[in-house]
């Protein structure tokens, strides 16, 4: 039996679907993307060039975006919100945000592009952006770690619901990455100190990301499905 040849990462005429577009992990996602032939379609809750608003914790926002700018051979999850919040501080409103953005965007996504993907008789690829505070809990943060973990089980939910029909659901789990998330939130001082606690000895950058979305979105990955990948310069093993 010949075996099959795929095209590696590269793709063409393909059309991808990427959340929170307008800066961090999800805007380096769409510039690689587009440069690496995908037609991609970036969407924000904060619109504008080239950015097509997307609230993706309203389910009729998605149904507008896949009607509008559809059909999708893929969709990147990176819309995503952290705040600071001890348990014993932290509000229902806090919590109810954090959800609704984090979880319940990645819930409607999946399903608002799997059914346009089931509708059309289609394969296609959905990469949610997690966390390794899916994995690992920190304190002060207990609403996004629920979150996060929250996307690492639907995505092995998905994957295994969608697979018959040629979807796969993968995430990635990106540990400290230099993006305004986390500059906002650590000083020199603390950035020195979350570095040795990393093997790799450095702050993981987008591209790190993006590279395992690519692969994850792309036909290379075709026996890969329900999978959390790590990209973390090693945190997790410590």
């Amino acid at each position: 039996m010949e075996p099959q040849v795929r095209r590696v990462l590269q793709v063409s005429a393909r059309r991808v679907l990427v959340t929170g577009a307008a800066s961090g992990i999800g805007a380096h996602a769409a510039a690689t993307l587009a440069e690496r032939g995908w037609e991609v379609v970036r969407s924000d809750r904060r619109p504008g060039d080239g950015v097509v608003e997307l609230d993706v914790t309203e389910a009729g926002a998605w149904t507008q975006v896949v009607a509008e700018h559809g059909p999708f051979d893929g969709l990147v999850n990176a819309a995503g919100i952290r705040e600071r919040a001890r348990l014993l501080d932290l509000t229902p409103e806090q919590w109810d945000r954090t959800v609704a953005v984090n979880l319940t965007g990645a819930f409607l996504g999946t399903q608002a592009v799997g059914r346009a993907l089931v509708e059309a008789g289609r394969g296609g690829s959905i990469v949610h952006v997690a966390s390794v505070n899916s994995e690992t809990p920190v304190a002060g943060q207990p609403h996004y770690c629920a979150s996060k973990a929250g996307v690492a089980m639907l995505t092995r939910a998905a994957a295994l619901e969608l697979a018959r029909h040629g979807i796969r659901v993968n995430a990635v789990a990106p540990g400290a990455i230099r993006t305004p998330m986390i500059q906002d939130r650590i000083d020199e001082g603390q950035e020195e100190a979350l570095v040795k606690r990393i093997p790799r000895r450095r702050l993981g950058e987008p591209a790190d990301i993006t590279e395992a979305i690519s692969y994850l979105l792309s036909d290379a990955a075709d026996y890969v499905t329900g999978v959390l990948l790590p990209v973390d310069g090693g945190f997790l093993l410590n």
